[in-house]
């Protein structure tokens, strides 16, 4: 049996085997045929419409076809598909049909395919709630039914398509950039499968559907397994979408007559974050949630909906909302347990439907607290009833909003309103820092706060609550009105305070809203004292606080008043100034200021009426004013003025002063607290009513001292005092402080005008002892003292200073320093304080500055001539002079102290001499720019003299006796009266002597002079010695002898008389070995070069030896002169040799005649004498005999006119003229010669012959005339 069941079964496998390879030959032998038939129906593309047609129950169209063959089945590929005819086509475009010959053979499976690329499909939802496809083909012609025409067609594929998903109601705007679907329409009944990416390489949503055609009902089941909600960021519900995420979420959705019936959500997701909606510019706002877990059920109800929670996990920390119901529509409800703030409402943030407000402050604020039993019933009828318990309610400071914690209690409400009921054991706690400022207010709460809606806004209302807090406690009634239009409420609050300490005030400013400096002013100033009867009321909407009274001084947009009386007060007005003490008054603040007013007292000193206060905390300043009760004793103001900020840098000024006697005082300060732009001041008045007034530190007393001082913050001043010291009236200011004082660097100034006596200068001013014993009289001063800032008790630093015309006093010193009594002369003393410690400078005009310093009884003096500042240190004991003067008799001022060179410490013994002289005048020369030296010696006073003109030492005699003796290494001497014995006489000559010094030469010692180098203008003269003796009416020069290996020159004479009565006579002879190179010295160079020869001159003129003069000269000059050469020289060279003045030579005579003159005219003598008298120079027998020609000079010059009268005869040898006969003398007659030479010499030469001219006119300008006639012979030759 069993055989034969195992052979039937091998038989029956055996034959299944041979019908499936039948089977699968016949398969390949139908595809192969069918394969090779295809290019034969792309031929008769009308029989594929036919058969289209008839499977899709309708007739087909397209434009063109074309045939493949896939391992599934023949696939046409169609272009402008059409489905039916006429209006009624469906127009697909490009298609695929794919005849799906094996697959179409399984149950449920179609034989054709309809392959759609590329489609756009939109899933919509309409105001009504109903769900609708998009984008399907012949959606316009089937009526609304979108898949009417698809039926008949079998299983349409859309292949990379784009699908939309559009949902305004509940904020879902969502492209998918990707999805394929499968669609088939079996006639009521629609199946449907689908798979999106939002992201090519992320994980795809999966969706299935059944639906109901007629009915409209419909499955949906959605899945994301490995979910990355990154790339589901556009997806939004509300506003809020996913913005990071993964995990699994799963939805299953059922829909009654294409609406959502429910929604079922199970999902489990890590690292979630959300990303809100925002209108505002910049990155919309997120939130971190971490861990969400989810199990729950949203579903329509009868006319609403309702939402329960069965698990939901917030948060790392797994924040627990279980069992969460939330109901909407007709009726409302939220019923919980337990709802953590903190977790929930950062999510109700991101929500854009919130005002972007208070979106913002739910983010930054971070509300925090627990509602417990939460119950909220209502419907559509206003009914509605709410209930919770409130614990730790609180938020943190945001901005200028403050901030709030540990808020608890009770809260109850209907549709009228709510009722919060505080829980009194309960610490809230108000915290803010840019309002009150740290630490928060911890206070405790008792009453109810009311809340109702009123229009569209809110009323928050309080009948009665009562705060206690730290040191104060306060009952409050009324509340706020929010209008509902996102403006400030009105507020209506009134408030009654419990006795509390001043300082307490400072925990409630607004401080924010308050100039910075406001509130440190108010945190300074409230020191100490009870606040009683305090009361405040506001009332007025908050857009308009703070409130200010309206400009006719109204009440202005709102009103806020409190008030309070003050007892013991204590204020500090300003840190630098004493505090008000024992204050007694009434504070009012209205509106943005205060006012104070009442009695004090300052520093003891009784204020009877004292005002204070702020127009406006923004920007009024503080304004302070008193009033001194009564009449107060100068003592007490000035120890209120010790203690103020004027006793800053002036300590010792403010020791150093006593008073006593009647003054009456006001005081004002404004010190800027806002931005009104008004600077600090604070101002008073002192007015003195004969007071007595002391100066410890100067011994100082003033009596019936009458007048006003007004001080301020920089200091004080009081100008034009009346005062009498000593008996005699007088004026006193006082000044301290800038600006106040006059001189910069000061703190401190006082002025004196007084008569005072030059005794009672030097008994203060003990360096000046020794210049009061010469000064007599009394003369009005000016004392002026000067302190700064770090003077200590001895005044170190200051300056004191006096000044004074003089009249009144005589200053007996000599000139120029001495003075006659009415003479005005501007004195000025200034003297560095502490007195003996610095210097005592004294100036004179400019006649003298002075410099004294006084050490163990000695007094050392420098003196400073020509100058009005002496800056370098006085010696020890004695007197210096230094300084630049323009002319000094060196003999004369070394005598002045030649008594006191052996002082016994006088002061007045001379310690030295260190002088430059413009022009040092020194035996009847001048020298410039000499530097005189001086020390004492045993019985004389020794001489240093130093210049480029004079140098070397004299030794000048004491008591009057001895012989002034002198050792000079150089001395080049130049007349006072020009530039030398050769002077320019250019100018007229009016004979008037100089004015010479009134000194009498018979009061000059003897001299005994030696002077080793000798310069006489610019000629070196050697070797020099000299000595005079002194005469009965003069000085009488006993001899003087000068040698130099050029020439040796001998000289006496003598001095007689004085001024007007003065005579010199001199004798001088001189044999020089070199004419040329002493008159080149004596200023007439480039005339002679060499020759030899003697020159005798013997002369007087009225004056001094300094004050020759050329038209008073009255002598003789004899000439004798050999074997030179006159040389070319330059117009207007050279110098008159003992004769006249500057003599031009002509260029033209060089030129004409520069055969014979190209190298200069030699000669063998020049002889002849010049008298002088009457101011006339005649020439006596001068001739110029050379070997080129010989020239005879006749006729005068005027000297004191400068004009010519002259004869010139030149006698030619060998045919030639002279060429330079200008050049030869010198002086009038040798310009006379060159101006004949520059009239007529035109010709060479060997051309011209003898002839004689006249010269006349003035020296500068001469006129030359040719005589008519020529010499009839020139003298024999020699």
């Amino acid at each position: 049996m069993a055989g034969r069941f195992r052979r039937g079964l091998r038989r029956a496998r055996r034959g299944a085997w041979y019908v499936l390879a039948v089977g699968l030959v016949l398969m390949a032998l139908g595809a192969g045929i069918t394969s090779q038939l295809l290019p034969l129906a792309e031929r008769h593309p009308e029989r594929i419409a036919a058969w289209l047609g008839e499977r899709a129950g309708r007739p087909v169209s397209f434009d063109r076809l074309e045939t493949a063959w896939t391992r599934r089945g023949p696939l046409l590929r169609l272009d402008g598909l059409r489905i039916g005819e006429g209006r009624d086509a469906i127009p697909i475009g490009e298609a695929e049909v794919l005849v799906a010959q094996y697959a179409g053979l399984l149950p449920g499976r179609s034989f054709t395919e309809l392959r759609l690329r590329g489609l756009e499909l939109v899933l919509e939802r309409d105001d009504n709630g109903r769900w609708q496809v998009r984008g399907l083909p012949g959606e316009a012609q089937s009526g609304g039914d979108p898949f009417a025409a698809l039926e008949g067609l079998g299983e349409l594929q859309v292949v990379d398509g784009r699908l939309g998903v559009r949902a305004p109601a509940l904020g879902i705007e969502l492209d998918v950039a990707a999805v394929d679907v499968r669609l088939r329409v079996d006639g009521d009944r629609v199946r449907a499968a689908a798979r999106a990416w939002m992201r090519p390489e992320s994980s795809p949503l999966d969706i299935t559907a059944e639906l109901d055609r007629p009915s409209g009902d419909a499955r949906v089941w959605m899945a994301l397994r490995r979910a990355d909600l990154s790339a589901w960021s556009a997806l939004r519900a509300g506003g809020i979408g996913p913005a990071a995420g993964t995990g699994r979420i799963q939805a299953w959705a059922v829909l009654r007559g294409y609406r959502t019936q429910s929604v079922t959500v199970r999902a489990g997701l890590d690292g979630l974050r959300l990303r809100g909606g925002t209108d505002a510019p910049g990155p919309a706002p997120e939130l971190d949630v971490g861990r969400l877990e989810v199990d729950a059920r949203w579903a329509a109800a009868e006319q609403g909906w309702r939402f329960d929670v069965s698990r939901l996990r917030l948060g790392d920390d797994g924040q627990q909302f279980d069992g969460l119901v939330v109901a909407g529509g007709a009726h409302r409800a939220l019923v919980a347990e337990r709802i953590d703030l903190g977790a929930l409402l950062p999510l109700v943030a991101l929500s854009p439907s919130l005002p972007a407000g208070l979106a913002r402050w739910l983010r930054e604020a971070r509300p925090k607290g627990v509602l417990h039993d939460v119950e909220l019933a209502g419907d559509a009828n206003g009914a509605l009833r709410a209930g919770a318990r409130i614990e730790g309610v609180g938020f943190t400071p945001v901005g200028d909003a403050p901030g709030l914690a540990g808020f608890s209690g009770a809260l109850r409400g209907d549709a009228s309103g709510l009722v919060f009921t505080a829980d009194p054991a309960a610490v809230a706690r108000v915290d803010w820092p840019v309002g009150f400022g740290p630490p928060a207010h911890a206070v405790r709460l008792r009453g109810d706060i009311a809340a109702w809606r009123a229009g569209s806004g809110w009323h928050v209302h309080t009948p009665g609550l009562r705060v206690d807090g730290e040191g104060y406690g306060a009952s409050v009634r009324g509340g706020l009105e929010f209008q509902g239009d996102g403006s400030r409420p009105r507020i209506d609050l009134v408030a009654e305070l419990d006795e509390a300490r001043v300082p307490v005030a400072k925990r409630f400013w607004i401080r924010h809203q308050m100039p910075e400096q406001a509130v440190e002013w108010l945190d300074e100033a409230l020191v100490d004292g009870r606040v009683l009867d305090g009361r405040a009321v506001v009332s007025g909407d908050l857009d308009d606080w703070p409130f200010h009274p309206s400009p006719d001084g109204g009440a202005g947009a709102g009103l806020f008043h409190a008030s309070a009386r003050i007892e013991d007060g204590v204020i500090r007005f300003d840190p630098g100034w004493p505090a008000a003490e024992d204050l007694e008054g009434d504070v009012d603040f209205v509106a943005a200021g205060f006012t104070l007013s009442g009695r004090a007292r300052l520093a003891g000193v009784p204020i009877g009426a004292l005002r204070a206060g702020i127009a406006d905390f923004g920007e009024g300043p503080l304004r302070v004013s008193a009033e001194v009760a009564g009449r107060a004793d100068a003592g007490q103001v000035l120890a209120l003025l010790r203690e103020s900020p004027l006793r800053e840098g002036r300590k010792e000024i403010f020791d150093g002063l006593s008073g006593s006697g009647p003054v009456r005082g006001t005081f004002a300060l404004v010190l800027p607290l806002g931005s009104g732009g008004e600077a600090m001041r604070v101002g008073g008045t002192v007015e003195l009513e004969g007071a007595r007034l002391a100066e410890k530190r100067w011994d100082l007393d003033f009596d019936d001292v009458r007048g006003l001082l007004r001080y301020d913050h920089h200091g004080f001043a009081a100008e034009g005092l009346r005062v009498r010291r000593e008996g005699r009236p007088a004026r006193l200011a006082l000044r301290a402080g800038a600006p106040h004082v006059e001189a910069r660097g000061m703190a401190f100034e006082a002025e004196l005008e007084a008569s005072l006596a030059p005794s009672e200068l030097a008994s203060r001013v003990p360096e000046l002892a020794w210049l009061g014993e010469r000064l007599e009289g009394r003369s009005a001063w000016a004392v002026t003292l000067g302190l700064p800032e770090e003077a200590g008790g001895d005044g170190a630093g200051g300056l004191l200073q006096l000044r004074s015309d003089l009249v009144g006093t005589r200053l007996a010193l000599p000139e120029p320093l001495g003075k006659p009594l009415h003479e005005p002369l501007a004195a000025r003393i200034d003297l560095k304080l502490p007195l003996g410690a610095d210097d005592v400078d004294v100036v004179l005009g400019e006649r003298m500055a002075l410099r004294a310093r006084s050490r163990g009884g000695r007094t050392g003096v420098l003196a400073v001539l020509g100058s009005d500042r002496a800056q370098a240190a006085p010696p020890a004991s004695g007197l210096r002079i230094t300084g630049r003067t323009p002319v000094l008799d060196a003999i004369e001022w070394a005598g002045l102290f030649s008594g006191g060179a052996q002082g016994d410490g006088d002061g007045l013994a001379l310690q030295g001499i260190d002088l430059v002289a413009d022009r040092l005048q020194l035996l009847g020369g001048v020298f410039p720019d000499t530097r005189v030296t001086a020390l004492p010696r045993a019985g004389a006073i020794g001489v240093t003299l130093e210049g480029a003109a004079l140098a070397g030492t004299l030794s000048l005699p004491q008591g009057g006796r001895g012989t002034l003796s002198a050792r000079l290494q150089r001395l080049y001497w130049r007349s006072a009266a020009g530039d030398g014995p050769g002077a320019d006489a250019t100018g007229p000559d009016t004979g008037t002597p100089d004015q010479d010094p009134d000194i009498d030469p018979a009061s000059i010692p003897p001299l005994a002079i030696v002077v080793e180098a000798l310069q006489v203008a610019d000629a070196p003269l050697g070797r020099l010695e000299l000595r005079t003796r002194p005469t009965r009416d003069g000085m009488r020069v006993e001899s003087m002898q000068l040698r130099s290996p050029a020439q040796s020159i001998d000289v006496d004479g003598a001095w007689t008389g004085r001024g007007a009565q003065a005579r010199t006579r001199m004798r001088v002879a001189a044999d020089s070995r070199d004419i040329g190179g002493l008159m080149a010295g004596l200023g007439m160079g480039g005339r002679i070069d060499g020759g030899s020869g003697i020159a005798r001159f013997e002369g007087t003129w009225p004056g001094s030896p300094a004050g020759f003069r050329l038209g008073e000269l009255e002598g003789s000059l004899e000439l004798a002169l050999a074997d030179g050469r006159l040389v070319e020289v330059e117009p207007g060279a050279g110098r008159v040799l003992g004769l006249l003045s500057v003599a031009e030579l002509p260029r033209r005579l060089m030129l004409d005649f520069r055969d014979f003159f190209s190298r200069g005219f030699a000669f063998n003598r020049i002889d002849g004498r010049v008298v002088f008298a009457d101011g006339m120079a005649h020439g006596e027998g001068l001739v110029i005999d050379g070997p080129a020609a010989e020239i005879h000079i006749g006729g005068s010059a005027d000297l004191r006119a400068q004009t010519y009268d002259q004869v010139i005869d030149v006698f030619p040898r060998t045919g030639g003229l002279l060429t330079a006969v200008g050049a030869l003398t010198a002086g009038p007659v040798g310009a006379a010669v060159g101006a004949v030479a520059n009239a007529v010499l035109e010709r060479p030469l060997g051309r011209v012959g003898a002839r004689s001219y006249h010269v006349t006119g003035p020296w500068k300008d001469p006129r030359v005339v040719v005589e008519g006639r020529e010499p009839q012979a020139a003298p024999p030759e020699p």
